[in-house]
């Protein structure tokens, strides 16, 4: 069975790019554009790991990690986050939570690619 990878980011043209990529490595991949509806897919969906926008509106992706924290949806270790903003206190506060990883936009997709491989490899492990 493919591993399951859920894509929370409002920017179109980065999720679609990033879901066709997984898909050809056959991935089974699931977008969804914010941070509601990301909490809802991660509980509906159940994904090995989530690719998670820093900035969206509404629900931004702080909040959307802190609630997975808080009610216990995912293991925050399944979260790599992407973001515009460069490494600040509020992203080090990400890892505070637990998060896998943290991916600068732009980015290169091989090195995005490289980590989701690397992240899902060692939750196998666990």
């Amino acid at each position: 069975m493919s591993q399951k990878v859920l894509i929370i980011d409002d920017d179109p043209a980065v999720s679609n790019f990033i879901k066709y990529r997984l898909s050809k490595k056959s991935y089974q991949v699931k977008h969804v554009d914010n941070g509601i509806e990301g909490l809802d897919a991660i509980r509906d969906f159940e994904p090995d790991l989530v690719i998670l926008d820093m900035m969206m509106p509404g629900v931004d992706g702080r909040e959307v990690a802190e609630q997975v924290r808080e009610h216990g949806l995912i293991d925050p270790n399944r979260i790599i986050v992407l973001s515009g903003k460069k490494m600040t206190d509020e992203i080090k506060a990400l890892f505070d939570i637990g998060i896998h990883d943290y991916i600068q936009k732009p980015f290169s997709i091989d090195l995005l690619l490289l980590r989701i491989e690397r992240a899902l490899a060692s939750l196998k492990s666990r």
